[in-house]
This record gives structure tokens, sequence and C-alpha cells, in this order.
């Protein structure tokens, strides 16, 4: 009988990250020839191009004796460790055993793989949690899809637990505080009412009194077995024209001490408003954004997970509080099904 205790329960499995979920993983730029290691989800991976340009990614482990395959080489048919040889295919399978001249697992699935997708300059991969063969479609919403916005993708590491991050995507009052002395979030009043909505797939957030002003609407997206995107309206200065862009993202688990953190800023616009804004976000913009990202830095890498065993939240943590309770339940439905499977097997 399958030893039960070994299979994650819903804590685990949010302390990791959420599964069955596609995850951005790295710029597409970062891929090529040579071997990419990375580790995400506490899942150490191997990505590299074949010879017509088509990205894989595999367990970065040989199958012979451990080593990272990420130290090896790309070859025709799959990657070749370093230290004997042994060539694995990208769909996971024993390619070649040089080193000898018969090997009983030649040809046999012995790496975990992971459905890869490109879009927008980035690599997306599909983190299963191994109870089914089947991808879900691979999905974005609308700025990263239409044609009517325009983008950059912003890419940093910090050394905290995503949920740290992720809380305070929700998190819209910080903004008068933290960020009071930035271009985009030092206006505006600095109590509010956050008020709460649900939506058909998720939920929205909003200041009762800074439209326009502040960090304006959020949007929490959820797409079962599929994506979770965070979507935040940000208000420009009356003073530099006006109008808003858009942060989306959702921060990608390295492990549990560490998270990758990229957003898309993007903004609907066209003809010369669009080249004006993307003129100015290079020149100017970017740094400034990036000011904000590192005042988030530094305080939330100060903030402990175990943390929130003491806090004593506020009216304004309303969407923290929905958005834990959301993920804590995804969390336990696939801890139920990975109890399910396991039971399956035993009978």
């Amino acid at each position: 009988m399958k030893n039960t205790s070994s299979i994650p329960n819903a804590e685990s499995i949010l302390r990791t990250g959420i599964l069955n979920q596609w995850y951005l993983v790295c710029r597409s730029e970062e891929v090529g020839a040579r071997p990419l290691g990375l580790t995400r989800l506490s899942q150490r991976i191997v990505l590299w191009r074949d010879a017509a340009g088509q990205a894989h990614a595999l367990e970065d482990f040989c199958p012979h004796r451990g080593a990272a395959l990420s130290k090896g080489v790309a070859v025709d048919g799959g990657i070749a460790c370093k230290y004997h040889g042994l060539v694995v295919a990208p769909n996971g399978t024993v390619a070649e055993v040089p080193a000898v001249e018969s090997c009983a697992y030649h040809g046999e699935k012995r790496n975990r793989t992971y459905a890869l997708r490109e879009s927008n300059g980035a690599i997306f991969l599909y983190f299963s949690d191994g109870t089914s063969d089947e991808v879900p479609e691979f999905w974005l919403p609308e700025p990263l899809t239409s044609e009517e916005w325009s983008g950059f993708l912003y890419m940093t590491e910090w050394n905290c637990h995503y949920s740290g991050p992720l809380d305070n995507r929700v998190d819209p009052i910080h903004g008068s505080y933290l960020h009071n002395d930035t271009f985009t979030l030092g206006f505006g009043k600095k109590s509010s009412v956050i008020m709460l909505d649900e939506t058909p797939d998720g939920f929205e957030i909003y200041r009762d009194n800074q439209a326009g002003v502040n960090i304006d609407h959020t949007y929490v997206t959820y797409r079962p077995g599929n994506n979770i995107w965070i979507e935040t309206e940000i208000p420009y200065p009356k003073s530099v024209g006006g109008n808003f862009f858009r942060i989306l993202g959702y921060p990608t688990p390295i492990d549990e001490n560490r998270t990758l953190i990229w957003f898309f800023r993007y903004q609907r616009s066209s003809g010369w408003r669009r080249d004006l804004w993307r003129f100015f976000y290079v020149n100017r913009l970017d740094a400034r954004h990036a000011y904000v990202a590192a005042q988030d830095e530094e305080m939330i890498e100060t903030i402990d997970h175990n943390a929130r065993h003491r806090e004593g939240l506020f009216q304004t943590d309303i969407g923290i509080v929905r958005l834990r309770r959301m993920l804590h339940q995804i969390a336990k439905q696939q801890a139920q099904a990975l109890q399910a499977a396991a039971q399956s097997v035993d009978g």
C-alpha cells in the first residue's frame, strides 16, 4: 500500500506553489542551444533549444547518477549528460547510453517533462500534479493578446516566500504610504474603504475614494487548471497627460525562500500616444517603476512567512483575505485529488 503520509496536503502545496497551472519561468532570450538550469516551484528544470530553435524543458536530472543535465550539451535527439554521455530526449525517454553496448532502460521514460509555451518574450511551463496527462489550453488576458495594448516585461528575484509579494498585489492602500515619494503613487488620500466585488472568475477590489488618483482597480482572475492573473490599474498624474497603465502578473515560486517577480506593464493606446508612452517608458518610466518595485522588495523581504500567525488584519486587507481563501481552496482540492489518485492505485 502506498504511504499516504508522503502525499502533499494543502499547506505543503501552498508552500511550494499551486499546481496544475502555467507559470512564467524566464525570458525567451535566456533559452538557447546551451542548456539553462532553473529552479521553479522547488523543482530543478533544464531548458534548451534544438537545432530548429524549438524550446524544450525537462527535469534537470540524469537518470544514470542524478547529475544535472543543465551541465551537459544539446545534441541531436535531446540533451547529453556531461558526466557519462547519456542522452535524454525531449519527451523524457533515454535516447542513448553510449557508455555501454546495451542498457535495460534505453527507450524508457525516466524524466519528468514540462509542456512549454512562448509568448510576449517569455517562457511559460505547465506544472502538473501528475494525476492527468492532459495539458489545459494556454490562456492569456486581453492586454497580452490584443494589438490595442503595448507593453514591457519586468523581471527580478526577491529573497522571500512568494506569498509576500502575492499579498502585496492585492493591498492597494500601501501605495499611499510606502510609495508616497514616487511619480505615480504619491497622490490622494491615505485612508480608504476597500470595496470587493465578486466576478464570474475571481474578484476585484478598489478604493472607495481614489478612482483615477492612486492605485485603482485590481482584478484577480482564476481559470481552473490554467492561470491566476492579477491586474492592477495605476493612473498617471494629469500633469503628464493622465491615462493609466496596467500591471499584469503572478509571482513564480523559486523555492520556499526565493521568488521570481515578474509582471507586464501595459497601456492601451495607439498612434503617436503609443510611441510617446513607449519612448518615455524606456527613457524615464522604467527606472521610476523599478524604484517602486525596489521599495516593495525591501519591505516584503523583512516579513517572515510565519508572521501571518500573529498579524492583525484591517478592513483594507480584505483583498488579501479573499485571495488567501481562494488559494487555500485550490490547494485543498489538489490535495484531495492526489489522495484519491493514491487510493485508486492501491485499490
